[in-house]
């Protein structure tokens, strides 16, 4: 999590849509009429009960997670757009847990532990230290947002913009 008091994540973690939930999902999404690109939403508690947060029927923050198991949803959106008829294997290509970490917001999470705790709600605030040894172990699964090694200026900027939105925001 970017900012332990709450926000969005800084890396994602790939796992397999659990059994119990697809048809439920499925049933759901046909319920709505919803027809495109779309992610669901879930929180479990700690017995493990799945509850519904929302339905975002846009490109999500961890797109970059999809692409990186083959998962093209932007391509296949317009595909499907194009026509209608055409239908898609929407089983990743790679196997086992992949990570994809947003180094930006990485940055941002560090400067929020410098901060400190703005709320007396978290009781217990993470290592400053510990997050930058964690931060840079990077493993075989891990990839990172918008990382091309052809195209390098896309990385910096998402990079650099992610620290300069945030804090601008923290200004406003």
């Amino acid at each position: 999590m970017m900012n332990p008091h709450g926000s969005g994540s800084s890396a994602c973690v790939s796992i397999p849509a659990a059994e119990d939930l697809k048809v439920p999902i499925e049933r759901f999404i046909r319920a709505t009429g919803w027809v495109g690109i779309f992610m669901i939403e879930l929180l479990r508690d700690r017995s493990g009960r799945a509850w519904f947060v929302e339905l975002n029927g846009r490109p999500w923050g961890s797109m970059a997670l999809s692409r990186r198991q083959g998962l093209e949803y932007p391509a296949w959106n317009v595909e499907q757009a194009l026509n209608p008829q055409a239908r898609h294997d929407f089983r990743p290509t790679t196997a086992g847990s992949l990570v994809c970490r947003n180094v930006g917001r990485e940055c941002m999470h560090l400067l929020f532990l410098l901060r400190g705790p703005q709320s007396k709600a978290i009781e217990k605030w993470p290592s400053f230290w510990r997050t930058v040894i964690d931060m840079l172990k990077v493993r075989g699964g891990d990839s990172l947002y918008n990382w091309r090694k052809d195209d390098l200026p896309v990385f910096f900027c998402d990079w650099w913009y992610t620290i300069i939105g945030q804090a601008l925001k923290a200004r406003n």
